[in-house]
């Protein structure tokens, strides 16, 4: 039967051979017989058995499966030479699921031949406009060619339409001047300095990557172009990747902190655009929230801080789709750039509960368009404009406020000694929780020599670290921009994240700071700060508290996303 099996190869794209010859081989090859429906819908399994096997997966594309649950591509790692998997009775689709399938005694490893990297540039966006706004988009790109740039739009995002219901994420950029992969942050620094705009820039893939997927399991080779996918007999059964990088892609974190991870629903192994092995999960968005969650709430929080924690995370998850990752074999990384997630293994009762009783619902603004739903662990009493934080437009729905009952915001201004006033106070639906030790209110010291240096290698030498002098906060009293005096010269730090690391991986930017040692020749620096992460949006402990005083998830997620409403997606 094997025999009979193997002798309608000319009808797939992928070769099979023995590197033992045809008699060793024949009695491990078995093609699988059993429905795998519930793995790849049938739509997206027609397209990636296409010619061109990487034009799906390297494009926004995403399909329902067979329950109605949105299905996401996540990264799992990159940058890889092999990559081994392990399962019980792991079926090897070459062709995704409307071609043969193979299976074997379940560990399989896997690498490149003759592989090329992807041809990438990064376009300077300019300006972006809702996917309607026509004209807005015609007078624009009009404006940017009559100054001698070079102009090209993309559409990113996607349209979902499910039961009667259509939410469009779609955007339309404004590209100029295209520069190499890699150049688009500071290009796009440079021009929002001299045109004072928020530029950013968006990568596009002129030639996808291409090479020889080689899996091997004891005397089984498959080889194919591009792709192969991977799958279970039994749905509810996982998929092991081998030493997984903790936290998502790629091997420069090392191996020592790599571990072997489990995955639902389906695995595969493609080249990514830098011409390795990549290795992604095509999963159900309920499956991967159910994962997800635990590891952003605490399970034993009230079961509303849960169902909003869950809510958020949905709909920061589908808000995503077809906007990242444009030169990548994937819609989602998995790490905090998308949202963290670690696969299978780490799912609670309380929050898939959560999941449940929450299904397909999503948040909303005014305008019935998916919200753009931050969270943050702790805003220590005051939330933050998003603007403040991450540049571009100010989001009607992020807004920075008291983190209490009331509305109340500083009553003088924010300023050195407001923020100090600040710190000493203790109100907030964050601030009393169980959780909130360390996090609502802390205190860290650093010395001036360990700064120093950390600025040397950040920058360049300023000498002995004498003053570090706030100059720019936000409506949180977050510091946006700051001044460090040296002995030598002074040099100014921009963006909440990268002052709170430079200074040691500082809880938050919401800080004042004490400069302890003789005038001018300090020995320590000595912050005191308030919360933890950037603040924008959702506060977790601010939830977990409102829950604690009976309040429900539409509350919770009304405080924290002015003017937006829950809606069920699916």
């Amino acid at each position: 039967m094997a025999k009979h099996a193997l002798s309608s190869e000319p009808t797939s794209t992928h070769s099979l051979r023995a590197r033992q010859g045809w008699a060793r081989r024949l009695p491990l090859v078995a093609l699988a017989l059993v429905p795998l429906s519930y793995l790849v819908p049938a739509q997206a399994s027609d397209e990636f058995s296409s010619g061109d096997k990487l034009r799906t997966l390297y494009s926004n594309h995403f399909s329902f499966t067979d329950d109605g649950l949105p299905q996401v591509t996540i990264e799992i790692m990159g940058g890889q030479r092999e990559i081994k998997l392990e399962g019980v009775n792991l079926i090897a689709m070459p062709d995704g699921e409307g071609g043969a399938r193979f299976t074997g005694i379940g560990n399989w490893t896997l690498h490149l031949e003759q592989s090329r990297p992807a041809r990438l540039q990064e376009w300077i966006v300019v300006a972006r406009f809702d996917a309607d706004e026509n004209l807005d988009t015609e007078v624009e790109v009009a404006k940017w060619k009559q100054s001698g740039h070079r102009v090209k739009t993309f559409e990113i995002g996607t349209i979902f339409a499910v039961q009667g219901k259509v939410l469009d994420t779609r955007k339309t950029l404004i590209g100029i001047d295209p520069v190499a992969s890699g150049k688009g942050l500071a290009k796009s620094r440079q021009l929002s300095e001299r045109h004072h705009i928020n530029a950013t820039f968006h990568t596009e893939l002129l030639r996808r990557p291409s090479g020889t997927i080689v899996a091997r399991n004891g005397e089984l080779e498959i080889r194919n172009p591009s792709v192969i996918w991977f799958a279970t007999k039994v749905e509810k059964d996982t998929i092991t990747v081998k030493n997984v990088v903790a936290g998502g892609g790629g091997s420069q974190l090392g191996k020592s902190k790599a571990r072997d991870r489990r995955y639902f629903g389906s695995v595969y192994v493609t080249v990514g655009s830098d011409g390795k092995l990549t290795v992604a999960n095509a999963v159900a968005a309920d499956d991967l929230l159910s994962g997800l969650v635990p590891s952003e709430m605490f399970p034993d929080a009230p079961m509303e801080a849960l169902k909003a924690q869950t809510v958020a995370a949905r709909t920061e998850l589908l808000q995503k789709l077809g906007v990242r990752h444009m030169g990548d074999p994937f819609l989602l990384c998995a790490t905090q750039h998308c949202q963290v997630y670690s696969g299978a293994g780490h799912e609670h009762p309380r929050t898939n509960k959560a999941v449940r009783q929450t299904r397909g619902q999503v948040l909303v603004n005014t305008k019935k368009e998916l919200v753009d739903a931050r969270y943050s662990a702790t805003c220590g009493g005051h939330s933050e404009h998003n603007e403040f934080v991450w540049g571009g437009d100010a989001d009607p729905n992020l807004r920075g406020h008291y983190d209490g009952p009331s509305s109340s915001q500083w009553s003088k201004g924010v300023s050195e000694s407001t923020v100090s006033s600040f710190l000493k106070q203790e109100g907030g639906y964050c601030a009393h929780t169980k959780y909130s030790k360390g996090r609502f209110r802390w205190k860290v010291s650093a010395t001036a020599k360990l700064l120093s240096r950390r600025i040397a290698k950040k920058y360049s030498s300023i000498g002995n670290l004498q003053r570090i002098e706030p100059l720019r906060r936000g409506v949180s009293g977050r510091i946006i921009r700051l001044r460090l005096v040296g002995s030598q010269k002074s040099i100014t730090v921009e963006g909440e994240l990268t002052i709170r690391r430079l200074l040691g991986g500082l809880r938050s930017s919401l800080f004042t700071v004490k400069a302890l040692g003789p005038k001018n020749q300090p020995t320590t620096f000595e912050f005191r700060g308030a919360g933890f992460g950037h603040g924008v949006g959702m506060c977790q402990l601010g939830a977990i508290g409102m829950a604690s005083e009976k309040h429900k998830v539409s509350e919770i997620l009304g405080h924290y996303y002015r003017h937006t409403s829950l809606q069920r997606l699916y």
